[in-house]
């Protein structure tokens, strides 16, 4: 008895040009990092729009945009992000956005790269760095499901008790931590600019360095007011990540993949100055991380 099979049919991807459309926030090396990064790995066409500081542009720079032959904008920056979520028919990769939850940004034509450092990476350098290291502290403003699920899992794994404060400005942040401080040996300061100023930063570094308490920062400015690491990701990463992001776009009908895809590489510095006041042996495998601000 004979068996016929038959061929399924061929599924044909949609195939999108390869040029891109670049909106940059602003001049920031933050921003313009990435940006020279992506203009290095990426072969192709590349359309920049700068939004400057002058919003009564943006109107005519989005209208620019819309009417561009680029499928596929890459917004670097939230206000950058916040003028791409207008476009229409058009597939959308968001970078440099730390509270992409907060400003809704995702939907199905418009997705993003992390702006962080997987945190598992975070706390488990942090732990070999301070084995004895148990209660850690955060203070964050709302709408961070994302981020925090994340790290109450990345703490479970490092042995470590995570206390997660929510404020709803920078003027109850540095009171939240003076509450929280006696709870915790370590804090984990993310960059959410919702509850952080500069001078909320600097109290609490000021704080912390009074009452021994480790923090971990993301930059490496921040070492200099008393961090103990900073971890941080690196431009080309994100570029690299963005560029994946990109290419999935060109070769979809839709914007496949996880909402946030993850940063695969870090930047690590140790402030010795600080390690050394809290009695911090350095591991050997640190030794080319060490920085002396």
């Amino acid at each position: 008895m004979l068996v016929s099979c038959a061929t399924p049919p061929e599924v044909k991807t949609e195939t999108l040009p390869k040029d891109i459309a670049i909106i940059l926030s602003d001049n920031s090396p933050a921003f313009t990092g990435v940006l020279h990064e992506i203009q290095r790995q990426y072969k192709n066409r590349i359309e920049i729009f700068n939004l400057g500081n002058n919003e009564t542009m943006h109107p005519q720079i989005l209208k620019k945009i819309q009417s561009s032959a680029s499928p596929v904008v890459v917004a670097i920056g939230l206000p950058a992000a916040h003028l791409a979520r207008n476009l229409s028919g058009k597939k959308v990769i968001f970078c440099q956005v730390f509270n992409y939850e907060n400003e809704g940004l995702i939907s199905p034509s418009m997705k993003g790269v992390s702006a962080m450092v997987p945190v598992r990476d975070q706390f488990r350098t942090w732990k070999m760095l301070a084995p004895g290291l148990k209660k850690v502290g955060v203070i964050t403003g709302k709408n961070l499901r994302g981020l925090m699920e994340e790290a109450y899992a990345a703490a479970s794994e490092n042995h470590l008790e995570l206390i997660h404060v929510e404020v709803r400005s920078d003027k109850e942040t540095l009171y939240a931590y003076k509450q929280l401080s006696s709870k915790v040996q370590g804090l984990w300061l993310v960059p959410d600019n919702r509850v952080l100023s500069r001078n909320v930063i600097r109290d609490i570094m000021s704080y912390s360095v009074k009452e021994g308490i480790q923090v971990v920062v993301f930059g490496r400015e921040l070492l200099g007011l008393g961090g103990v690491m900073s971890i941080e990701g690196n431009y080309a990463d994100m570029a690299g990540q963005v560029i994946t992001r990109v290419r999935q776009a060109q070769e979809s009908s839709g914007m496949p993949g996880a909402d946030l895809l993850p940063l695969v590489k870090n930047n690590i510095r140790i402030n010795s100055v600080m390690a050394n006041r809290l009695g911090m042996t350095i591991p050997s495998e640190f030794g080319g991380l060490v920085y002396a601000p």
